[in-house]
């Protein structure tokens, strides 16, 4: 019985330890800045990344998946207000990007030995801008980074 409680007390006291410890050599958070963030603060404290996920789409030829479209797409903008407003509305803005892949796939832009990812982009920008606002001049989504684009051959026709 006393060995139970030794053994106990001396649990206790190894993570009451650790816990003090890991509280005071951890980095303290920093408060938020309130308001909007001015074009100084964007330059000095972005860019601002909003993970998309990964976006896959078939290739279709006469009715048949040939191909998969896979692609790993981060998001960057220029202040944490417009990187809030990405996060607010991600699935609009994958939702555009899935269309854009499909617009890409059915015309083609993916057959062929060599894919331009810098086209990719592009679409995918235009896409993720235009479902995040109603105008053209706001565009909350600065660039649109690919961290993998790849096309899956589909070897069960």
């Amino acid at each position: 019985m006393k060995a139970v409680l030794l053994f106990a007390m001396a649990a206790t006291l190894a993570f009451a330890g650790g816990y003090g410890f890991g509280r005071i050599e951890a980095p303290q958070e920093m408060a938020p800045v309130a308001g909007p963030a001015t074009p100084a603060e964007a330059v000095s404290g972005g860019p601002y990344y909003v993970e998309a996920g990964q976006l896959v789409v078939p290739m279709l030829e006469q009715g048949r998946t040939i191909a998969f479209i896979l692609t790993q797409v981060t998001l960057e903008a220029s202040s944490a207000d417009e990187a809030l407003l990405v996060r607010r509305r991600l699935p609009h803005a994958r939702s555009a990007m899935l269309e854009a892949l499909f617009d890409l796939a059915g015309h083609g832009r993916f057959n062929g030995p060599a894919v331009d990812p810098q086209g990719v982009a592009t679409a995918l920008l235009a896409g993720a801008n235009g479902s995040l606002t109603g105008r053209e001049s706001a565009q909350p989504v600065r660039a649109v980074l690919i961290d993998r684009l790849l096309r899956q051959d589909n070897t069960r026709l």
